[in-house]
């Protein structure tokens, strides 16, 4: 599953003629391994979402090994969890891999190096694999 930075995504359009034009491409990242430390877990009141039960979870980064590109500051700051394109979470996701506040859960943090893509993203392979 990735989650990418929200609000920090920059988009380049390329190519012209003929050809289809490219969004963003081709991009090259770094990965750094680390943990995602749950921080925070919160049922949304809005009742558009209430009706669907969703919940707003944030998480901490906790990397393998220092980040060497200087703009990333990821550590110590707390980051939105959104799957699928959406900043909230399902009761049944939440349920199934057993989030609650303070729970670990591996994470590739996946940094930029070179194209105009979103410059952070966040893989969790296990909320990738169906269980």
């Amino acid at each position: 599953m990735l989650l990418s930075l929200a609000g920090v995504a920059m988009l380049c359009v390329e190519g012209m003629g003929d050809a289809p034009p490219k969004a963003g491409g081709p991009c090259e990242y770094r990965e750094y391994g680390g943990r995602a430390e749950i921080t925070s877990l919160r049922k949304i009141t809005d009742q558009k979402d209430e009706a669907f039960g969703r919940y707003e979870v944030r998480f901490r980064l906790v990397p393998d090994q220092k980040v060497e590109e200087s703009f990333v500051q990821a550590e110590g700051r707390e980051f939105l969890l959104e799957l699928d394109f959406s900043p909230y979470i399902r009761p049944q996701i939440i349920d199934r891999y057993g989030i609650t506040v303070g729970s670990i859960l591996r994470c590739t943090l996946k940094v930029i190096v070179r194209g105009t893509c979103t410059p952070i993203l966040f893989e969790f392979p296990s909320l990738s694999s169906k269980k």
